[in-house]
């Protein structure tokens, strides 16, 4: 008798309708996969739309508020010395929001047309790479990084997600065709500043864009950057922050990289230092300083804003302080509060040593934006300054730092 094992009927071809069984279910599940793809596919595209068109542009409008206030009438004589002023500000983060800079918006504080109608001849725009999580004036650590989801949002190219070098050179590459369509002239060397029409300078808000140290000081000074911080709001290779963890001095990498920078033409900005990084780069820096956006304590106390002390350091170094306009820097955000800040500047540091750091789009809520900047100029008018006080507060003292720093 023959005896068949298991396996020999497992081998056996299966039948026609099993076969046309397992294709179907095949083909359901296939189906069903494409049917989830195709769905996880439109609801990526809706939640980017969203970010986009909507969460956006709420957060930028919010976080950027311009106080609801009607100024006075400004004095034509008033207005036409502004306009034939040499107007520079130290510091914008414009470039953060995603926003198309040659357009015209009703959020935020500048663009290209706002800074024009407000007599800005010049504009320092600093680029933001890594804000921690928790955001606060006296502590914080470098991570979380809050911002993945903002150049998410703003559908910045993938390389901007979480690499800080990625967004130094991803905005650097946006102003730069800016420039390059004749929106601004992009400063890069000394004769850059006699240009006519808007100009624009490249500033880096804190070091740690440097991921590779002085190999990619090299790529972003060959990208535009012209100014460059040594810290954010956290402590980083480079130096501490004054609103860092451990609120350090300058490391070893810091104090290396500083005589390259001033090599390069690169200005040293010292705005969100630590006390111990100030003053230990006022002791070696051969060319003067800037502090972009600040306040003073001697009117409105605080742990970023500059001491008398500091003021006076500054001043010998030949350097500036520019005055910020948002409550932290002024306390008082108003044209008076600016005023007051910008008057104590001028009596402990001198004349020649103050200028404007408005902080537009940081996130600060600003009494004008840039179309009003004239507003300023009549208020100093009306505290007694003169005219030529006035316009070396306005841009004059800026000029004369760059020119001294930037490459020939």
């Amino acid at each position: 008798m023959l005896l068949e094992s298991p396996s020999a009927f497992s081998k056996g071809p299966a039948p026609a309708n099993a076969k046309g069984q397992a294709g179907k279910r095949e083909g359901a599940i296939k189906m069903t996969l494409a049917r989830i793809l195709i769905a996880a596919a439109g609801l990526l595209v809706a939640a980017l739309l969203t970010l986009r068109v909507a969460v956006l542009p709420y957060y930028d409008g919010k976080l950027n508020a311009v106080a609801p206030r009607q100024f006075a009438s400004i004095d034509g004589a008033v207005k036409r010395f502004h306009q034939q002023s040499f107007v520079a500000d130290m510091h914008a983060d414009s470039l953060l929001w995603g926003r198309d800079l040659a357009s015209r918006h009703t959020r935020g504080q500048a663009d290209l047309p706002r800074l024009r109608e407000g007599g800005v001849d010049l504009q320092v725009f600093s680029v933001v790479t890594q804000v921690p999580y928790g955001l606060n004036y006296t502590s914080n650590p470098s991570k979380p990084d809050l911002l993945p989801i903002l150049f998410i949002a703003s559908w910045r190219h993938p390389q901007t997600w979480f690499s800080p070098r990625g967004r130094a050179l991803a905005q650097a590459a946006e102003l730069t065709r800016l420039g390059e369509t004749g929106q601004l002239q992009l400063v890069l060397r000394r004769d850059d500043l006699a240009s006519n029409g808007f100009k624009a300078l490249l500033a880096l808000e804190g070091m740690h864009a440097l991921e590779r140290g002085a190999a990619d000081l090299i790529e972003l000074h060959a990208a535009g950057y012209r100014m460059m911080g040594l810290a954010h709001f956290f402590d980083n290779a480079i130096a501490g922050s004054a609103h860092g963890i451990e609120k350090y001095g300058l490391t070893g990498l810091g104090r290396r990289l500083i005589p390259h920078l001033e090599r390069l033409g690169i200005t040293l900005d010292l705005a969100h230092a630590s006390p111990a990084a100030f003053a230990e780069t006022l002791a070696l820096v051969k060319k003067p300083v800037v502090v972009s956006h600040a306040g003073v304590r001697g009117t409105c106390p605080g742990p970023r804003n500059l001491s008398d002390e500091q003021l006076r350091a500054l001043a010998r170094n030949g350097g500036i302080v520019g005055i910020g306009y948002w409550k932290e820097a002024v306390c008082d955000a108003s044209l008076d509060g600016i005023t007051r800040a910008l008057l104590h500047a001028v009596n402990i540091a001198g004349i020649d040593h103050v200028g404007l750091g408005s902080d537009f789009d940081g996130a600060i809520g600003a009494p004008f934006d840039a179309s009003g900047l004239v507003q300023l100029t009549a208020a100093l008018f009306d505290a007694g300054l003169s005219a030529s006080d006035i316009g070396k507060l306005l841009g004059g003292n800026l000029r004369r730092v760059l020119e001294i720093n930037l490459p020939q």
